[in-house]
């Protein structure tokens, strides 16, 4: 790793240096004011220091020539009264209750892991349904209704609006969609704070959508910076503010958070990506329950083939969803579903 310390009149100026000695995929690793020059402390010019590092290109290693021979796998053996026999794993699910013909097709949905909890109770309401009607429309129609109950949508946020979550999710090209959404489609003035001090490149990026949209931008190192942040765009109508994203096993990540902002007046929303495993967002959503979450914000839904993660986490937590972005297009994909919207979308796309 190499790191490097500059020196700068202001905290751009210091950033340039960086992005220009090391490049937009360095790692800001502190930040601080400094005095320089001066006489028994008198006359000193305030300065910015910066200490920045990225990873150098590791060696890579000769690659051997020498051929490693192939272990097959070992199967251990299960003792039982009628000796030795092979262990054959057995996977159990409730998907192997068998449901009629006309309604095989549901059974795959009835496997999904984001409807454990609900799977019994949804088989036995769609093969009585059909048993009662023999009619397969209204068995789709009873478990749109039902899913469509358990999810809650909102469209109504406080003027500060927070987007945060792990790594990777694309909450800063999802800031940049509801920047041009207020800002174009809805005439509304808007601020943009930066608080992803953390890569050079996250910073660029949301400037870069910034001067694009015409919309002003600060970025805030600490709570007071944020503080002042918040100060400096009083006059605009919506404040949108971006956060660092960080390894969400990293369990001092949401008490970093909690120590940088006021969530007091603040509507803060979980950007979950769509193309991650459920198990892997009930522990991020486990993670961030400590922040006084508004919404969800589900990212990716057009790269995935089944939507089932929406339903288990809106079930489970009860908290609403605010939105989804279908696709890297600013500001067209990004949508605003009612319930009734995203009920169909679930089952038709975990129908296909």
């Amino acid at each position: 790793m190499m790191v490097k310390r500059v020196i700068a009149n202001s905290v751009s100026e210091a950033m340039e240096l960086v992005k220009k000695d090391m490049g937009e995929d360095a790692i800001i690793l502190n930040t601080r004011q400094i005095k320089v020059g001066g006489w028994l402390g008198l006359f000193a010019q305030k300065k910015v220091e910066l200490v920045a590092s990225i990873e150098e290109h590791p060696v890579q290693a000769p690659v051997s020539k020498k051929q490693v021979p192939v272990v097959p796998p070992v199967k251990l053996p299960v003792r039982n009264d009628r000796g030795t026999q092979p262990v054959i794993p057995k996977i159990v699910s409730f998907a192997s209750r068998r449901m009629p013909d006309a309604l095989r097709a549901y059974e795959a949905l009835l496997a999904e892991p984001a409807l454990q909890q609900r799977a019994e109770e949804l088989y036995d309401m769609m093969v009585s349904t059909y048993y009662k009607t023999n009619d397969v429309t209204q068995v789709e129609r009873v478990l749109l209704d039902t899913i469509e109950q358990d999810i809650r949508v909102t469209q109504e946020t406080a003027r500060f609006i927070m987007v945060t979550g792990p790594t990777g999710v694309g909450k800063t090209t999802t800031l940049a969609k509801l920047a041009a959404y207020y800002r174009l489609t809805k005439q509304q003035t808007v601020g943009l704070i930066t608080t992803d001090t953390y890569r050079i490149s996250a910073i660029e990026q949301l400037r870069t959508y910034a001067d694009i949209i015409d919309i002003p931008l600060r970025v805030a190192y600490d709570l007071q910076e944020f503080e002042q942040a918040k100060a400096d765009l009083a006059d605009c109508d919506v404040i949108l503010i971006d956060t660092a994203g960080r390894n969400f096993l990293d369990a001092g990540y949401v008490e970093q958070l909690k120590k940088r902002h006021d969530f007091s007046d603040t509507d803060v929303f979980l950007v979950l990506s769509l193309t991650s495993k459920y198990r892997d967002l009930e522990q991020i959503q486990q993670r961030f329950d400590q922040v006084p979450l508004a919404g969800f914000i589900f990212t990716k839904a057009d790269e995935t083939t089944e939507l089932w993660s929406i339903y288990g986490l809106a079930m489970q937590t009860r908290i609403p969803v605010f939105c989804l972005t279908t696709g890297q297009e600013v500001p067209e994909d990004i949508i605003w579903p009612t319930s009734a919207e995203i009920s169909r979308m679930i089952v038709e796309r975990g129908l296909r």
